[in-house]
């Protein structure tokens, strides 16, 4: 049997959308670099614990985690440029990193391990 697939590294030339779902990806490689036209990085149905490497991405405006096994929401925070962040069907408990997301407009946390005491308000209302 092959091994799985353990590290990722973007492959050289790639576009603005780059999909890597369901290739056995346990964790991103610390040498990850982000290309400036990347805006959407599709991580689906791969075995990733840990969103971490992800630094170098900071103009992405879509990530997509579904179905990993990520169980902290670490490495989201400094991706200040995020509008979509999908990271449902993982083993997230704790809701965190979204404070400085001001551009988020769509969050997706279905079929985790949220306890109801985790949840907090986010909102853009204006004062008036």
């Amino acid at each position: 049997m092959a091994a799985a697939r353990v590290d990722a590294a973007l492959p050289p030339g790639e576009g603005s959308v780059v999909n890597w779902s369901g290739q056995g990806l346990q964790k991103l490689s610390p040498n990850l670099p982000c290309e400036a036209d990347i805006h959407t990085l599709i991580l689906d149905k791969n075995q990733i614990i840990k969103l971490e490497n992800l630094e170098k991405c900071r103009r992405l405006i879509q990530l997509s985690v579904a179905n990993n096994r990520l169980v902290r929401m670490m490495g989201v925070a400094k991706l200040t440029q995020l509008r979509v962040l999908n990271l449902p069907h993982n083993s997230i408990g704790y809701v965190e990193g979204l404070k400085e997301l001001v551009h988020l407009e769509w969050l997706n946390l279905a079929g985790n391990n949220l306890k109801h005491d985790n949840f907090l308000v986010v909102g853009h209302g204006t004062d008036q």
